[in-house]
């Protein structure tokens, strides 16, 4: 049996540096202090480590009398006693990897500088370094520091922590007492919060959330040139942020409407004030720059124009006229621009009421030639907004003007009269004046919030109060866009008009008006539906919406970015505008990952979300848990969020977005787990990627969420088939991730590195990469180099060099520091960091060593085998030795595989394969490198990721057959980039075109960031049936779309049909009414409903599900009423066979072979087909065309031959029969043709 001495010391708890240190009196014992311990120590209350308190432990464990150590070392720690209050042995010892027979203290004291090492769970020391970097530099223990004296100097333990609330709160009386001890006591009583509660907010808490960047905060997203605008969109503006003489003299020198807008402040909870803006700054409107600029970002917005406020008091009298004679002055500023004559009185009150008046308006019919004159003034600019020849004009108070009708019917005749004009006068819907038609105007446009609140209900009586003063109106934003959305079209013309939001507390100080609630989102489908009834309503022949406004900052009413949402509703406007990305309730994802550190899954999900964006247009949100160094990078590609776990602005946040549609979310890592059970409270299923191996996961303390989040999970995602034991068979897969960073062997890159590195002919290079820790192994690949590498040997013998790539932990760099330094010196290790194209580095390595201890499946091993490198892998270190191993059965070249640790073999196998790298040929290298790439296909990976993630998804291919459409190749593209449906993917079949397609194409796909397939032909095929059965067996998908290079599609085209298709079981296809187009774009007709219902009543009149048979006797019988291919999407399979089955009719087709493929999809046994009654395509109508190419005879014989076709299958049809004759006459009449082909009787 050990003494007691020997027990002690063996135990790893008596730090005798640490005594001697802190009792210097005791120097002289040298190694009997342990003794002096035992025997006196305890009893003078000095420690024996920085963690084991001999007076605290005795004052917590009464029953204990002799040495506290001992008891604690014996009997303590097993029986859960903690030996300093903060050090918690169970959950320390539940949470790291304890080796058996070791006190968990002693595994703390032996690894606590390592990250992720905590004593106890409340205390965060990475936050506490991060957060007091002076206690970093010092070297001092984090949990030691903060206990001994940051505690006192009012630091967090954690980020959640307020010390100073706690104090104030719990610890008045008590200004001595730490407050993490007190509160890990006290915790779990009533009342007890480690910060002041959400719900308990404060004016400065509301500041700073309102003055720093949101969870709808989006960076601007410029909308490309080729984007097609669905509608007319024009923005309010205020002219008032410039210093006028009048303004001087009413409100103060140098007043602007910053000023007012410097006076908001947050009255309730939730109140978005302040409003501060953010790229434009607090713009002064006294330059053509600044004009210049809004224009710009108007127009990449989406937006057509600006509509200025005009003031006009009578002749002479302008006020705030300077923004508007600069633009006058500046033709080079392209900014289209209309007036709306602001005639209202100014007043003290900013409302324009008749009180306290500062200047009037004059409408004295004497002056008013002069007021026409100088609205005539600025219609005479070419860049003034007309509606087809007519200039608008905008009247704010037409109830304000003395016999209004009269007065305009005298303007009317002035403009007309005077300056050979006639406008459009329009009037705004307010102050109860919403009819044109008793005033004679032309028409009206909304101006909310006026009449759109009148039927809303107040929430003031619901909101948390700030201002004892607050006597404010506060409506719900959404309950107001839900009214405009629900209101009627009115029977005179009318332009619809959306407000951002709506708050005008700067100017009236708590006495307003205010819209609460808005978001981007919200906005969005505000201003989508504007869009919508302005299209099916247009005004004098246009669709228009108006947007109040541009930049009232002070009322609350802007799209200028800001602090707080950015450029989100400018982003909002332009998605709107387009159709792109319109709030849908398909396709929407989110992904989750811990933060954005740039390393390994990080990295992943970034090329998982880029590929989703860019190949199947997936609308993806990006959800980290905390920030980081790629988080720029991550919201190129879409918007990002950062959201705490377990938070409830985070579950809100989350139920939100399910609302809006994000149902379901790919959870990425281990360590973002936690956010699981927030996202299964608010309904939103995942998908669950873990990479990490248990050791990581323990040093991590994610056991507990990770074993949480693979029960909530639907589906369990892991690299390789050795890290199934333990979980979920019925839920888990296996799925190696793909090779997110394209690499190929370069024999150029191979010799530029080599002779940079210093290589010479003949020397060997081996390669390691990852953030060089104690997990990666560096420590052992340095092993490596020192028993293969060495430094350069004499004369002609070629030496072995070692290359590191990427950062390294701090802390094992001091601790090898030494060994770093000589391998250096040796110029045969070299350590560039961290790098970009890591393609180059491993074209010039002869061999990829992972000497990782524990790695489930790291990226850069298959970015190794695409540079066709040998590689080498411990055994039992994670799913690459199970690949290597693979790879060497099925001979794709070799790879070594060594017992866990064991660097001997290792550093064999490395020497063998090097030795036969000397006879691989670059070429051969190549080939390699180029069948391991398509093996590890990152585009497969993400496809079979979105199969079980979005498992309802249709699998839907596009292609888009061209000859010589280059005019109207990006239009078609932008459409379908546009669908609100996300698809497969997308290709373009060149039918060998002269006319620059291709680039068109290209160009178009870069524009929008989306990867599109191109294929180019060689000859023309002379055939569009031969490119439809190449787009058929080309195309991945279940489902094909082929989109005619030369039509268009509304954005919801495809979703549309694909509702329609899943309510159709057994459908082979499903087709659309559509809008026919002339060459030039213009409307020919709004749908083929007139013409449907010419042909055979009234089938098509309304949405259906058919049976195939029954469609193809009364739709495709006599004509085919399918007039437009685009407008339809097949089953691929029952295309491809169809068309098989039908090949030789289809080669004597030019026009009528698409009738021809449907009669023999529908003729199928259990065939059925979907309608939608919507015209959801658009086809263009040209000479251009096949049809418009093709003789009149021709045209005839190929109906005529199909219509047979039909005849055999209802012989006994006598209706068929006589109508199919009735359209050959139709036909024969229409063509002008003499009857020389028989119509039979």
């Amino acid at each position: 049996m050990l003494s007691t001495l020997s027990r002690i010391g063996h135990s790893g708890l008596f730090d005798a540096a640490f005594y001697l240190a802190r009792n210097p009196d005791l120097r002289a014992l040298g190694s009997g202090v342990l003794a002096h311990y035992h025997e006196h120590g305890w009893r003078e209350g000095r420690k024996p480590n920085p963690y084991f308190d001999p007076h605290w432990y005795l004052s917590q464990n009464r029953d204990v009398v002799s040495d506290p150590l001992l008891h604690y070392i014996c009997e303590g720690e097993r029986e859960g006693r903690r030996p300093i209050a903060w050090f918690d042995p169970v959950w320390y010892s539940a949470h790291h990897d304890v080796p058996e027979g070791m006190l968990a203290l002693a595994h703390y004291l032996a690894n606590r500088h390592k990250p992720g090492i905590r004593p106890l769970p409340e205390f965060d020391a990475a936050f506490y370094l991060r957060a007091y970097p002076d206690v970093a530099a010092s070297g001092l223990d984090a949990l030691e520091h903060y206990m001994i004296q940051g505690f006192r100097e009012v630091r967090k333990p954690f980020e959640a922590f307020d010390p100073v609330y706690y104090r104030t709160q719990y610890l008045r009386h008590a200004p001595d007492e730490n407050p993490l001890l007190h509160y890990i006591a006290h915790r779990d009583r009533p009342g007890i919060h480690p910060a002041r509660p959400a719900a308990e907010t404060t004016i400065p808490r509301e500041v700073r959330r309102t003055t720093a960047p949101g969870p709808f905060f989006e960076e601007f997203r410029p909308l490309p040139a080729s984007a097609q605008r669905r509608a007319r969109l024009l923005a309010y503006y205020l002219p008032q942020f410039h210093a006028t003489q009048a303004n001087d003299r009413w409100w103060g020198k140098g007043f602007t409407e910053w000023t007012n807008v410097a006076r908001g402040m947050p009255r309730f909870a939730g109140h978005y004030q302040p409003r501060i803006p953010r790229d434009l700054g607090h713009y002064t409107l006294d330059s053509p720059d600044i004009l210049a600029r809004q224009a710009e970002m108007a127009r990449l917005a989406g937006i057509e124009g600006f509509v200025f406020y005009f003031y006009w008091f009578g002749p002479g009298q302008r006020l705030l006229d300077g923004p508007l004679e600069l633009l006058l002055a500046h033709p080079e500023i392209n900014l289209p621009f209309c007036l709306m004559w602001a005639n209202e009185s100014w007043s003290r009150r900013w409302d324009g009421s008749e009180e306290d008046v500062l200047i009037a308006q004059d409408y004295a019919p004497e002056h008013e030639a002069d007021l026409v004159a100088c609205f005539a003034r600025h219609m005479r600019d070419p860049r003034y907004i007309r509606v087809g020849e007519r200039p608008l004009l905008m009247i704010y108070r037409p109830g304000k003007l003395p016999d209004a009708p009269d007065a305009i019917a005298r303007w009317r005749l002035i403009f007309r009269e005077s300056h050979g004009m006639d406008p459009l006068i329009v009037m705004a819907q307010a102050f109860g004046d919403t009819d044109p038609r008793p005033f004679r105007l032309d028409g009206a446009v909304e101006f909310p919030p006026h009449k759109l609140v009148e039927d809303c209900a107040l929430i003031t009586e619901e909101l948390h109060l700030l201002d004892d003063d607050f006597t404010a109106q506060v409506y719900d934003y959404k309950d107001v866009t839900d009214q405009a959305l629900a209101a009627p079209a009115p029977d005179f013309p009318l332009i619809r008009t959306v407000a951002p939001s709506w708050d005008n507390d700067a100017r009236r100080q708590g006495r307003g008006l205010v819209l609460h609630g808005s978001t981007p989102p919200l906005y969005e489908n505000w201003l989508a539906g504007a869009i919508a009834a302005a299209r099916a309503h247009p005004f004098h022949g246009d669709s228009i919406v108006c947007i109040n406004a541009w930049n009232e900052w002070a009322e609350g009413a802007y799209l200028e970015p800001d602090l707080h949402f950015g450029a989100a509703y400018l982003n909002a406007t332009a998605r709107a505008c387009t159709g792109f990305e319109q709030a849908t309730r398909k396709g929407r994802l989110l992904l989750i990952g811990h933060d954005a550190f740039p390393a390994g899954a990080q990295q992943l999900l970034l090329a998982i979300a880029r590929q989703l964006r860019a190949r199947h247009g997936l609308h993806v949100l990006v959800l980290l848990l905390e920030d980081g160094a790629l988080k720029e990078r991550y919201q190129a590609v879409a918007p990002v969020e950062i959201l705490r776990p377990g938070t409830q602005e985070t579950r809100l946040r989350l139920r939100s977005l399910a609302r809006e549609g994000f149902s379901t979310a790919l959870v990425n890592s281990s360590a973002a787990s936690p956010l699981a059970p927030d996202l299964d409270a608010a309904g939103i299923g995942f998908t669950l990627l873990i990479h990490e191996l248990p050791s990581l996961l323990r040093q991590r303390d994610l056991c507990a969420s990770l074993a949480r989040a693979e029960a909530l999970a639907r589906h369990v995602v892991v690299p390789a088939a050795a890290m199934l034991p333990g979980r979920r068979a019925d839920a888990t897969h296996v799925l190696p991730q793909g090779l997110y960073t394209p690499v190929a062997f370069s024999a150029a890159d191979r010799e530029t590195l080599r002779g940079g590195l210093g290589l010479r002919p003949g020397d060997r290079l081996v390669v390691g990469a990852g953030y060089a820790d104690m997990r990666k192994g560096f420590d052992l690949f340095l092993q490596l180099w020192q028993r293969i590498g060495t430094h350069r040997p004499p004369g002609r013998q070629a030496a072995t060099h070692f290359l590191w790539l990427g950062d390294m932990d701090p802390a094992l760099r001091d601790g090898l520091a030494p060994d770093i330094a000589i391998a250096l010196a040796s110029g045969c290790f070299h350590m560039p960091g961290r790098v970009e194209g890591i393609g180059a580095w491993l074209s010039a390595a002869d061999a990829f060593a992972l000497t990782s201890r524990e790695d489930p499946f790291p990226s850069v091993v298959l970015e190794a085998l695409a540079a066709g490198l040998p590689c080498c892998a411990f055994v039992g270190s994670g799913g690459v030795a199970t690949l290597l191993s693979a790879l060497n059965d099925d001979a794709n070249g070799a790879h070594g595989l060594a017992p866990m640790g064991d660097l001997g073999e290792m550093a064999r196998h490395l020497t063998a394969l090097m030795r036969g790298m000397r006879d691989r040929t670059a070429a051969a290298r190549r080939r390699l490198g180029r069948r391991m790439a398509a093996r590890f296909a990152f585009d497969t990976y993400v496809e079979r990721l979105m199969a079980l993630t979005c498992p309802d998804m249709p699998r839907l291919s596009v292609v888009v057959p061209s000859y010589n459409y280059a005019r109207y190749l990006a239009a078609r593209l932008v459409s379908i980039f546009a669908q609100h449906m996300p698809v497969l993917e997308i290709i373009v079949l060149d039918d060998a075109s002269t006319d620059g397609s291709v680039a068109v194409a290209r160009a178009t796909a870069a524009e929008w960031g989306r990867d599109i397939r191109i294929l180019e032909g060689r000859r023309n095929s002379g055939s569009v049936f031969a490119q439809w059965r190449k787009a058929a067996e080309l195309a991945r998908g279940d489902w094909l779309w082929i989109a005619e290079a030369d039509d268009l599609s509304e954005p919801d085209h495809m979703a549309r049909l694909f509702n329609a298709l899943a309510q159709t079981p057994g459908a082979v296809m499903a087709f659309c009414d559509s809008r026919a187009i002339d060459a030039a774009g213009a409307t020919v007709m709004p749908s083929y409903q007139a013409y449907y219902a010419h042909a055979g009543g009234d089938r098509l009149a309304r949405d259906g599900a058919h049976e195939g048979t029954a469609f193809l006797r009364d739709c495709l019988g006599a004509r085919n009423l399918i007039l437009n291919a685009s407008s339809a999407v097949f089953d691929r399979r029952a295309l491809l066979a169809a068309m098989k089955r039908c090949r030789d009719d289809l080669s004597g087709l030019d026009v009528a072979g698409d009738w021809r493929v449907y009669v023999e999809m529908l003729g199928e046994p259990g065939a059925r087909l979907a309608y939608v009654a919507a015209p959801l395509n658009i086809h263009r109508r040209h000479d251009l065309s096949t049809s418009g190419r093709l003789s009149r005879e021709a045209h005839l014989a190929e109906i005529i031959a199909v219509q047979d076709k039909v005849s055999h299958l209802f012989p006994q049809d006598a209706t068929l029969h006589s109508r199919q004759r009735g359209y050959r006459r139709e036909l024969i009449t229409q063509f002008g043709l003499t009857p020389r082909i028989v119509v039979n009787d």
